[in-house]
């Protein structure tokens, strides 16, 4: 399918996200136009001056929001996606009462039958490196595109009730709801034959600096270390990616054809709590009384994984650094 040409039109689910909002950022500097779907307007217009201050044209013309409180409402996706040309889902619902894993899964399968009623051309869906491998878990080879999270998926199926006490549970219905939509996702192209093509987008851990706003959940982890609190080094190190490259690489498959119909891994390299530590050491120094200490080197720290990331590689370039990240994080927030 060809490439969508300058002006046109792609929709952003959950604009004023972090990602997404650095997302929207990149679509309007690659030439097109965006519509945003958001819960509130006050937050679309503060996201509209922040777009500005980056130096886009962030007028009406270019940078529409609609508001739309209900993801797994075919009608009303269906009513967003109409008269554009492409989509980039990365909006989840919220967690409710209701089972998170069918929540999410119908958070994607719905918006993907919403696109092809309307005729969408290209459809780049959000994932995480959750579908592949887990925190925590020792790979004994390298991953690549190919692989799923079929451990993590084991786990889900044999939970005792006390696992499902445990703080890091949510974690895991996260990564089992995001692999199952993932692989739906991938059967309804196959076997449906859509009007688009569909690209996954397989992130980590994002740092970087926020377009406007509060921090989200990663980058919290930094402000948080910065703060004299060492609670985010109890998750496992993972790899990182810095959201700008992250949200490049959602936007660059609306261009680029060679992108479709891919898994892209949006991943920079390992890191260490150690490492991060040392950074914010090193650029931080009026906070350095308070930074914690070191944690002990593990099996798991730095993290051990080999993840084949070639093809965000040569997509980008060059990716930001750990350390541009994680003191972009902190200086984006006033530190």
């Amino acid at each position: 399918m060809a490439p969508l040409a300058p002006n046109s039109l792609v929709v952003i689910t959950g604009v004023t996200g972090y990602i997404a909002s650095h997302t929207g950022l990149q679509a309007l500097k690659a030439g097109y136009r965006v519509r945003g779907t958001v819960r509130s307007l006050a937050k679309a217009e503060e996201l509209r001056k922040a777009y500005t201050k980056e130096g886009v044209d962030a007028s009406p013309a270019k940078l529409e929001f609609v508001v739309i409180d209900d993801l797994l409402n075919s009608d009303l996706v269906e009513a967003v996606f109409k008269g554009a040309d492409g989509v980039i889902h990365l909006a989840l619902p919220g967690p409710t009462g209701a089972d998170f894993v069918q929540q999410t899964l119908d958070s994607v399968v719905i918006p993907l039958k919403a696109a092809n009623a309307v005729g969408i051309k290209q459809f780049v869906l959000t994932g995480t490196s959750m579908n592949v491998v887990s925190p925590g878990q020792i790979p004994e080879k390298v991953l690549t595109d190919k692989d799923w999270n079929d451990a993590t998926m084991q786990q889900y199926t044999n939970a005792t009730e006390e696992d499902k006490k445990s703080p890091f549970w949510m974690f895991t219905l996260y990564a089992v709801g995001k692999q199952l939509a993932e692989k739906a996702a991938w059967k309804y192209v196959e076997t449906d034959k859509p009007s688009f093509e569909l690209t996954v987008i397989l992130p980590d851990v994002n740092w970087g600096p926020l377009v406007y706003g509060k921090e989200a959940l990663t980058p919290s982890w930094v402000t948080t270390l910065l703060k004299g609190d060492a609670s985010p080094t109890a998750m496992p190190a993972q790899w990182f990616v810095d959201v700008r490259d992250c949200a490049k690489l959602h936007v660059l498959p609306l261009s680029d054809s060679s992108l479709t119909g891919t898994r892209i891994w949006a991943v920079t390299g390992a890191f260490g709590w150690n490492q991060v530590l040392a950074i914010l050491r090193k650029n931080f120094p009026a906070h350095a009384d308070k930074i914690p200490a070191d944690i002990p080197a593990s099996p798991i720290e730095p993290c051990p994984w080999k993840i084949d990331n070639a093809v965000g590689t040569k997509a980008l370039g060059k990716w930001y650094s750990l350390e541009e990240s994680v003191v972009g994080t902190a200086k984006s927030v006033g530190f």
